[in-house]
Order: structure tokens, then C-alpha cells, then sequence
């Protein structure tokens, strides 16, 4: 099996979307820099909602996407953001391109 992307979709809690923002990138940068599996990691704002955001997740393969879920940095990443979040839908797809 090829690439698997994480594609995540959240509504955080009114007036936390920028902080969330703020340590998602910060989650984002320290998956790239730490986890050799992880090649992309996006997260989007839309224009049209002020509660929700995205995160655009790439990863080598399936083992990849498990162990990005064991790291210290994720396990704080929860901890930091659990009190921002109203739902979190994950979506797990396999990459036909790119």
C-alpha cells in the first residue's frame, strides 16, 4: 500500500479558533521536523466558517499514521487543544496522487 493522508475536520468552541490555529501549526512544524513518515502537514482555515479548520495530513504509509499517533508531541498537542474542540471528524484516505 502507497501514501496514506489524514484529512481531520474540527469545530473548535467560539473565540478559539486562533489559538488553535496557533498550536496546530506549532503540532504541525514539530511532526515534520521529528517524524520521518509524516511529508505533509496543512492546516486550513476556511473562508466561509469562523468555528471550524482542517488539517491535511500525509504520511509514507499506514505504520507511519500509527506511530505519528504514539508521540509525545501528539499526546500534548491533545492536551493542549481538547479544551478547544467541539468535534473532531477523522477521515483516513489512501493517495492515488501526488
Amino acid at each position: 500500500m502507497g501514501k496514506i493522508s489524514l484529512v481531520v475536520e474540527l469545530k473548535v468552541k467560539p473565540g478559539r479558533r486562533d489559538a488553535f490555529v496557533d498550536r496546530a501549526r506549532r503540532h504541525g512544524e514539530a511532526c515534520l521536523d521529528t517524524e520521518p513518515g509524516c511529508l505533509q502537514f496543512d492546516v486550513l482555515v476556511p473562508n466561509d466558517a469562523s468555528d471550524r479548520v482542517f488539517l491535511y495530513e500525509v504520511y509514507t504509509d499506514q505504520a507511519a499514521l500509527d506511530s505519528h499517533g504514539a508521540t509525545a508531541h501528539m499526546a500534548a498537542y491533545r492536551s493542549d487543544t481538547n479544551d478547544m474542540i467541539l468535534k473532531r471528524t477523522r477521515t483516513v484516505c489512501a493517495l492515488v496522487s501526488g
